[in-house]
């Protein structure tokens, strides 16, 4: 009976990736509150975070604008280009089969679609 190079490669692989996780140092550290603790120190208000710490959390109001966020960065590095809305001016008219149609606006883009300039192409 002759054994597949592949089923070899597969079975060694499976072997050291199953050894290799078994050997792992233990990652979660077995000192500190409980999960418990720290959501009741939470809810009352009291942390063990450093002060420092605990005020930049409070100033972060102050920092929206200077973030980056997904709304902000695609409006700045893509701004949108002017398409500017047309307004049309139906005149009364008569049918084909002559039944009276009154005069109505109607408005519409002036680009099917909106285009976005790229990068650097159009001033801030």
């Amino acid at each position: 009976m002759q054994i597949n190079y592949r089923t070899h490669l597969l079975a060694i692989s499976l072997i050291s990736l199953i050894t290799g996780c078994s050997s792992a140092p233990n990652v979660v550290p077995d000192t500190g509150p409980s999960t418990l603790d720290v959501y009741k120190s939470h809810m009352n208000g009291t942390s063990s975070q450093p002060k420092m710490y605990r005020q930049l959390r409070n100033d972060r109001r102050d920092l929206a604008k200077y973030t980056r966020d997904v709304s902000n960065e695609i409006n700045l590095k893509f701004p949108k280009l002017p398409n500017p809305e047309l307004v049309m001016y139906i005149f009364p008219h008569m049918t084909s089969k002559g039944r009276p149609v009154p005069g109505y606006s109607t408005s519409f883009m002036m680009y099917e679609k909106d285009e976005y300039a790229m990068p650097g192409e159009i001033a801030p």
